[in-house]
């Protein structure tokens, strides 16, 4: 199966969610035969604000999320975006994917919360894996901190996934999440990951950028320059089988399960 995916690597600015969805707009008219494209971590808010989260958070089909599944009925492409969301009194920081029709297809609460910029406090927990069968590819969606555990990706793995969608909000204070356990879940499991971040400095955080889509060889197919840009590039899944059979991490840990 062949994907022609994109990611947003959005640059942190001080603007309202409505502003940020007519950057992508902008981005989506220019790049028209996308299957796909993904965006970071609570994009329509940002990230490191609370005040921010708490302003701009809102049910799954709110009024941001329903502006963006219009864009992606609008050009055919389904969008995969992160944002807080509230439902009754608690606040999650999750990521829906919408398809090229604008349907919800899942959306992703994260499991893992990190202490950083008060994640653990700021946010309930999800307590669901995220894995859907995606225009024929089992996909599961991972939102930054939990990219970074290898037992999470490889159970997903293990149970068929190919393809790993991962929003993040990461800064340059950690930059081995992005340059290297990034590419080394794509490696040792034989799958495909695609990293959405950020660009820029917003709420005393610089943010890194690196934003990427990693083969199962855990080499980049595409990644970004230091700015903000849509990045695109094309996966394809008969690569993995390929990829195993020369590597067989995946089979061969089944002795140490």
């Amino acid at each position: 199966m062949i994907l022609n995916i994109g990611v947003f690597q959005y640059k942190m600015r001080n603007e309202t969610p409505l502003k940020k969805i007519e950057r992508l707009d902008n981005h989506l008219r220019n790049n028209t035969t996308l299957d796909l494209i993904v965006l970071p971590e609570l994009f329509l808010s940002g990230y490191g604000s609370h005040k921010m989260i708490k302003e701009f958070s809102e049910i799954k089909d709110g009024e941001y999320g329903n502006k963006i599944s219009s864009l992606a009925k609008k050009y055919s492409t389904a969008i995969l975006y992160g944002y807080p969301e509230v439902e009754k009194k608690n606040l999650f920081n999750s990521a829906q994917l919408f398809n090229s029709k604008g349907q919800s297809l899942i959306n992703h609460r994260k499991n893992l919360l990190p202490p950083t910029a008060d994640e653990s406090t700021i946010f309930n927990r999800g307590n669901n894996d995220s894995i859907i069968n995606f225009k024929g590819i089992k996909t599961a969606i991972v939102i930054c901190y939990e990219l970074e555990f290898p037992e999470l990706i490889r159970r997903a793995a293990l149970e068929g996934v190919e393809l790993i969608l991962a929003p993040t909000a990461q800064s340059s204070n950690w930059p081995a999440a992005a340059r290297y356990i990034s590419r080394s879940r794509a490696f040792e499991n034989g799958i495909f990951v695609v990293y959405a971040n950020f660009v820029g400095e917003l709420n005393d955080i610089n943010f890194m950028g690196e934003s990427k889509i990693i083969g199962p060889d855990g080499l980049d197919i595409v990644n970004s320059e230091n700015q903000e840009e849509c990045i695109v590039g094309e996966i394809d899944t008969n690569k993995i089988k390929l990829i195993r059979n020369k590597l067989p991490y995946l089979n061969d840990s089944k002795v140490y399960i």
